[in-house]
């Protein structure tokens, strides 16, 4: 809500009046900040870099003045752009305190903050002998100042003698348009002009000047430090430096567009696993610009256009690696953003007229011509919105508890509950949950999403979860009413799935009211759309579970491990292990790795977290293979998803791995209630409670409508088919389940089965069943077998089945098209490795020949397998199938198993979506092909008009999209590297990048190897290279 016209007034006043002292002045117009161009580089990635836009703008003279404008803020994440202009240094910077900083006296600090810009107006702004410092902040720009002479011996000392400094999880930087210079090196007390280290990540440093210093900067403070990544170094000049332009330990940078002139001992130091992307370049009079210096931990360069005018070049040592006298590439670096090279030939002209402070913040648009930046304009505040019709009766939220997932600075769960619209909750990033919790179960049928003023239309998508069961009961976008269905809970959660700008929720009321405007909850009768996505038990990931991919095989002939098996890899230096897990908070954490290692000498690894090389481990003898022991490792871990890899670095490949095991991975509690459980040692008589569980089979036929079955962790062998039956049925407000138990990996093994087309793994005939966390395998035809309606199979994997892994059709023979499966959703699943005996049936996924309409495959991945992906077949005598939508989902290598056999016979397509001339609109959308040993996407002789967009196709044997019919419509689809030139006949509605012999522009962020994972809240995460496919 806006303060009143007159406070506002009188606040202005108040800052005036102050000025007089500390040298800070509010500023009442909103354009009195220099104009800023767009933000470049890895600074627009992790959600971008805005700064202090949309907050107050004020002006400052000394540097005590900055430490009052930020201590004078709300909180540390309230956002400000201050004004600089004149001269900064010791004698006028003195420590402030207040909500909004942290803050000391000699340094300009930006400790513990976000939201900040700062940018040099006027005349100038030097910082003289003063060094700027951020440390455990984000969103920070800083633009136009000149920072000289900052020592760290001698005096005055400042920074560690680094100009501008970063440290301790720094995250979205931009530095513009600064002139950093020093008159000396360390001899003289001088250390780094840029200096970055301690988990710093997205930073972007342009059209800035760093000039007559022994070091130009570093990213990583030694080679331990591997956690800082993501820079992008544009439009500099560095001249008359001797090394460290810039030091590269471990982590990603993109360099382009530099001019180098005068490097004296050494250039771009790439090393200790280190990746540069160096385009367009001018590098004169100097030495060794690139390479691998001073060390035998090699880094790596990925090198294009660049001018080497008059560079000398040294031979080669064991800790001396120059690229030159002909760099050439050594790798591949995939960026994420676009960007325009000036030419490298006139980059000494443009760098010359853009780069530095007081250049009127000139940029280059890629023609070798500067031109002024277009400023971005001060968004107009919106008043808070009083909603129409609110809820009936009374905001049950006062009185009642709050807790969330994360918090910013200077914020609280308690103000979402305390009527008080001038204090708010913020997420610590730009997603994040709140909930309202009571004591006693509660019933709720509307909520009101109230928005702090200067926050209005900041949050974007959400959802309203119970949190007893974790259904959803609503989503939308945007601060609104939303009613729902009456619900019974004691915890309500609202979570931000994105944002616009930093979410401020002010209040978080609740009803049990609702309203007539009020937004209503997404029906959820079709294909079970707004099921809850289970949270994942990551505290132990085993090796043979989904969420982990080993470089060999599956073993269990050494006894001792836990679960079903272990990871024995390759025996080859490059073999890995990988595994995805969910950390609750980001931060520090301790991994333990379950292993056994029977041979005579050690066996030695890589740790690489999320893409950043880690450390290197030494697994021990054990004293024999069937002799077990643990491995403690330290990582650094982001909030969310995280990818943790073992590569061998030995010729003798891993130890076998039995697990991971991660403190900071949400656990789920054990079920209570009423429930049956089975156990691979269960037997049909028993009762089905924990101490005594029954037999699956026994289990299905007993339970109640409604009921939920658990399954315990184990390999149940089976010979006869398990079915349910058509009649046993959950309904639509009580599914039955048949859940693993949490944090336990249930394996339904058919191996005792022929290759017979009766001999499936599971047959489901019932309706409104929900089967999540097992796995099915080996079975004599299909792992699974779909034919009921309303079903929800989630976080299910099939595999090394002898026919398709999972397919939707009739239950029962001759059964017509009324009966065919209908509204099943196949949620964050797998299916992999099925092979037939003829080498030409067996599907990842086959919803074909009898399916009737609303199937949905959502966040689901076919791979490996020896005919197609997916396959939506249709033959004339059964006619057309229901629409089957496919999203957010993954097809690679199928044709090929796991172990690199193949059979002739096979199709080998990534999604195969018809068959003999039957026309129907089946729907593809934000899916992706990779590497398949045909077609990626065909219609395979489906005439009809289907919906095919925001799809990414790659590498596939023939062609990446073979549409030769039909009046489909293709809307925003990117191919790259076909085997042939894509066929698309049908409504070309834009936005489409096709293959006819070459790449497009957009391939260039799609270079590299394919990895995937499940997120804790069941979303399908695929990167290419290292970087986040966003389709």
């Amino acid at each position: 809500m806006r303060r009143p016209r007159a406070v506002q007034i009188l606040s202005a006043v108040a800052a005036v009046t102050l000025a007089v002292t500390i040298g800070v002045t509010a500023q009442s117009a909103p354009d009195a900040a220099a104009a800023t161009g767009p933000v470049t580089g890895f600074a627009t990635q992790n959600g971008g870099t805005t700064g202090g836009a949309g907050g107050q703008t004020v002006r400052a003279t000394t540097g005590t003045g900055i430490h009052t404008a930020l201590c004078n803020r709300a909180t540390k994440s309230t956002p400000i752009i201050i004004e600089v202009t004149g001269t900064i240094n010791h004698g006028n910077t003195s420590q402030v305190s207040g909500p909004g900083c942290s803050t000391a006296s000699g340094v300009i600090e930006l400790k513990q903050i976000s939201n900040v810009t700062l940018v040099g107006v006027g005349s100038g702004a030097v910082f003289d002998q003063i060094g700027i410092h951020i440390r455990e902040s984000s969103n920070i720009i800083i633009q136009n100042v000149t920072v000289q002479n900052v020592k760290k011996s001698g005096s005055p000392i400042s920074n560690g003698g680094d100009a501008i400094g970063m440290e301790s999880g720094v995250r979205n930087v931009w530095v513009d348009h600064v002139s950093l210079l020093a008159s000396g090196g360390e001899a003289e007390g001088y250390d780094g002009l840029f200096d970055m280290k301690n988990d710093t990540k997205y930073v972007t440093l342009s059209y800035s000047t760093l000039r007559n210093s022994e070091r130009g900067g570093l990213v990583g403070s030694s080679e331990t430090d591997l956690t800082n990544s993501f820079i992008t170094y544009h439009h500099n000049l560095y001249q008359n430096l001797n090394s460290r332009v810039p030091l590269l330990r471990g982590g990603t940078a993109h360099v382009y567009n530099n001019h180098y002139v005068g490097i004296v001992e050494s250039g771009i130091n790439s090393r200790a696993g280190a990746k540069a992307r160096v385009d367009n370049n001018y590098f004169k009079d100097s030495k060794d610009v690139l390479g691998t210096f001073y060390t035998d931990q090699a880094g790596y360069w990925q090198v294009a256009g660049n001018v080497y005018d008059n560079v000398t070049w040294s031979g080669r040592s064991s800790d001396y690696n120059p690229a030159g006298p002909n760099p050439t590439s050594n790798t591949s670096v995939s960026i994420p953003y676009s960007f325009t090279l000036d030419g490298a030939s006139c980059v000494p002209a443009v760098v010359s007229q853009t780069a530095g402070a007081n250049k009127g913040n000139q940029v280059s648009d890629g023609s070798c011509t500067p031109t002024n930046p277009t400023p971005t304009p001060t968004p107009t505040p919106t008043p808070t919105p009083t909603p129409t019709n609110p809820p009936t009766g009374t905001n049950l939220s006062l009185g009642a508890g709050a807790d969330g997932s994360s918090k910013a600075d200077g914020t609280s769960y308690g103000s979402v509950l305390d009527g008080n619209t001038s204090t708010y909750w913020s997420p610590a990033g730009s997603t994040g949950r709140v909930s309202i919790k009571w004591a006693t179960a509660t019933t709720v049928s509307s909520i009101n999403i109230r928005e702090a003023a200067g926050a209005v239309g900041n949050i974007g998508s959400w959802r309203v979860v119970n949190n007893d069961n974790g259904a959803v009961l609503a989503t939308g976008s945007g601060a609104k009413v939303v009613s729902f269905p009456a619900t019974s809970m004691s915890k309500i959660n609202f979570e931000i799935l994105s944002s616009t700008a930093t979410p401020r929720i002010a209040e978080f009321e609740t009803y049990a009211g609702s309203s007539s405007s009020a937004t209503a909850a997404t029906s959820s009768s079709a294909a079970g759309t707004m099921e809850p996505l289970a949270a994942a038990a990551v505290q132990r990931i085993e090796a043979e579970s989904s969420a982990a991919t080993c470089d060999g095989t599956i073993d269990s002939n050494h006894s001792g491990y836990s679960g079903s098996g272990f990871c024995n890899s390759t025996n080859a230096s490059g073999a890995a292990l990988q595994f995805s897990i969910g950390g609750a908070t980001a931060g520090t954490a301790t991994l333990t790795v379950g292993f056994a290692n029977g041979g005579t000498s050690a066996r030695t690894a890589d740790l690489i977290v999320n893409g950043t090389r880690v450390q290197s481990v030494s697994f021990e003898p054990t004293g024999a293979w069937n002799t077990w022991s643990t491995k403690s490792l330290t990582a650094q871990l982001s909030s969310g998803t995280n990818t943790v890899r073992l590569v061998a670095t030995n010729s003798g490949g891993l130890p076998n791995i039995d697990y991971l095991e991660s403190p900071t991975g949400g656990t789920t509690e054990p079920p209570t209630g009423d429930a049956l459980y089975v156990a691979p040692g269960g037997t049909d008589g028993a009762a089905g409670t924990q101490a005594n569980p029954t037999t699956l089979t026994a289990a299905i036929d007993r339970i109640a409508s409604g009921g939920t079955i658990y399954m315990r962790g184990g390999t149940y062998n089976l010979s006869q088919t398990v079915n349910i039956e058509p009649g046993n049925n959950g309904t639509s407000g009580n599914r039955t389940e048949l859940f693993a138990y949490p944090g336990e990996r249930p394996v339904v093994n058919f191996s005792a089965q022929s290759e017979d087309p009766a001999n499936r793994g599971i047959a489901i005939g019932g309706d409104w069943w929900h089967l999540r966390g097992i796995v099915v395998e080996h079975a004599g035809d299909n792992g699974i077998l779909l034919g009921g309606d309303n079903n929800i199979i989630e976080r299910v994997v099939t595999r090394h089945n002898n026919d398709s892994g999972l397919q939707l059709s009739r239950y029962t023979a001759g059964a017509p098209s009324s009966d065919w499966p209908s509204n099943n959703l196949i949620l964050s699943s797998e299916s992999h490795d099925n092979v037939d005996s003829d080498g030409e049936d067996a599907d990842g996924f086959a919803p074909k020949l009898t399916v009737g309409p609303g199937n949905v495959f959502r966040y689901t991945v076919s791979h490996n397998n020896i005919d197609d992906g997916w396959d939506l077949y249709t033959k004339p005598d059964t006619g057309p199938i229901g629409t089957v939508t496919i999203e957010d989902s993954l097809s690679y290598e199928n044709g090929t198993l796991s172990d690199g056999s193949q059979a002739g016979n096979g199709d080998r397509n990534g999604y195969k979506l018809g068959g003999e001339g039957i026309g129907v609109n089946h729907i593809v959308k934000r899916s992706i092909a990779f590497d398949n040993g045909k077609h990626g996407f065909t219609y395979n002789s489906n005439p009809g008009s289907m919906t095919i967009e925001n799809n990414l196709s790659i590498g596939n044997t023939e062609r990446n999209f073979n549409f030769d019919a039909g009046t489909s419509t293709f809307r925003n689809n990117t191919s790259c590297n076909s085997g042939s030139s894509d066929r698309i006949i049908g409504n070309d509605a834009g936005g489409n990048q096709w293959w006819s012999g070459s790449n497009g522009s957009r391939c260039a962020q799609y270079s590299g190897s394919l990895a995937w994972s499940f997120a804790s809240d069941g979303r399908l995460v695929v990167t290419i290279g290292g970087t986040t496919v966003n389709l």
